[in-house]
């Protein structure tokens, strides 16, 4: 079942927008559908970034410890 969607209404630099149309332009999609690639891309590395610092962090509490 696919997860509902949920508006959201933001502001940016005019720039911005002109690039995110040209590279959703390249990846044939459109405006929105490339903004939510864009933000899910970057939130699952940036979650995935953040889990790796924390397990390496553990890894090196534990290791001092011993």
């Amino acid at each position: 079942m696919a997860e509902s969607q949920v508006r959201l209404l933001i502001r940016i630099p005019g720039s911005l927008k002109a690039k995110l149309v040209d590279l959703a332009q390249k990846e044939h999609r459109s405006l929105n559908r490339q903004i939510e690639f864009l933000l899910d891309l970057s939130v699952r590395h940036l979650t995935q970034t953040a889990s790796e610092g924390s397990s390496a962090k553990t890894m090196a509490r534990k290791k001092s410890r011993s």
